[in-house]
């Protein structure tokens, strides 16, 4: 595995020599993996390091997770799955609450501040006052409330996200093993990339780019221990549309297939010209939402993949 460059022609390697019409793949890696669980932890982590004391009072709340902010239907309609704690310390309905916010999470930094909003509305709430709910939440999450969460916190994206990266440095270094275990194989989608990066081997293909917002490096020891590391590039999800357009360009007669499960990216891809003669096809087991389901299929030339096994069907 090699972090993908997408440099300037400088400094480019020349392209390898692929037969024209020869697969080329790029999926983000959500795809491939739910990685909520190890996020979320991590976020805890990053918090208690920047706001020792909330985290503590968080821990410390008594009453029934329905005064918290949770709601029975997020652990089958009892309170029992949403009491006491869990992995790495976190309060069991903390966790049901950002899971449930999982799908406006673009980034790092996007955890860590909804988990502190979750833990004051929670800290806050009390006669006649209850936390904003998952809905109000995802309806104002954007640029503006980002900011100004960061500026109330007396904190910048910068520090914030500088301590979620060290606090999961800090527990692939502690504990490799569970930090691994945190993240959930979409298995239905492992097999059919097998065989795909297995034809390109032999047959001389493209290979797969797979998009992440992690580090190349902890992308790396993912894909490796699920022996899924030749062929494969890391790329940054953050810039997807750009490097859609350069791997298009080095490749033009490649047939480039793009997989996301972030909505507001297929759309932007679908939007561009410059792909317009890509396949596109949107993901929907990731953390999608309705809303977000809805607004991939407005491009009618984006497929819509419902289970991880639908991949086979795009990737053979």
């Amino acid at each position: 595995l090699r972090a993908s460059l997408l440099g300037g022609p400088a400094t480019r390697s020349p392209a390898p020599l692929c037969a024209a019409g020869s697969p080329l793949f790029v999926l983000s890696l959500a795809c491939l993996i739910d990685s909520e669980q190890e996020e979320t932890i991590t976020s805890w982590r990053a918090a208690g390091s920047l706001w020792p004391d909330l985290t503590a009072a968080t821990c410390e709340l008594e009453g029934t997770p329905g005064l918290l902010g949770a709601r029975k239907a997020w652990s089958g309609g009892s309170w029992d799955g949403l009491q006491g704690t869990g992995a790495g310390g976190l309060p069991r309905w903390l966790g049901a609450k950002l899971r449930q916010l999982r799908p406006v999470v673009g980034s790092s930094l996007d955890s860590v501040l909804l988990l502190r909003l979750c833990a004051e509305e929670a800290l806050a709430a009390g006669p006649g006052k209850r936390p904003l709910t998952v809905g109000e939440m995802s309806t104002n999450w954007g640029p503006d409330l980002r900011e100004a969460l960061v500026a109330r916190y007396s904190s910048s994206e910068a520090e914030v996200s500088s301590a979620f990266a060290s606090a999961r440095e800090a527990w692939m270094a502690e504990d490799s093993a569970g930090w691994r275990a945190a993240h959930r194989w979409h298995e239905g989608a492992i097999a059919p990339l097998r065989r795909a990066l297995r034809r390109a081997s032999e047959e001389g293909g493209h290979g797969v780019r797979v998009l992440s917002a992690m580090p190349p490096r902890t992308t790396e020891e993912l894909l490796s221990h699920a022996q899924l590391g030749g062929g494969i590039e890391c790329c940054e999800a953050a810039a997807a549309e750009a490097t859609l357009v350069t791997l298009r360009q080095r490749w033009p007669d490649a047939d480039m297939v793009y997989i996301d499960d972030r909505a507001e990216a297929v759309r932007a891809a679908a939007a561009d010209v410059r792909l317009l003669s890509l396949r596109l096809a949107y993901a929907e087991w990731g953390s999608a939402s309705p809303s977000q389901a809805a607004l991939a299929a407005s491009f009618p030339r984006v497929r819509r993949l419902v289970n991880p096994s639908d991949l086979a069907a795009v990737l053979e």
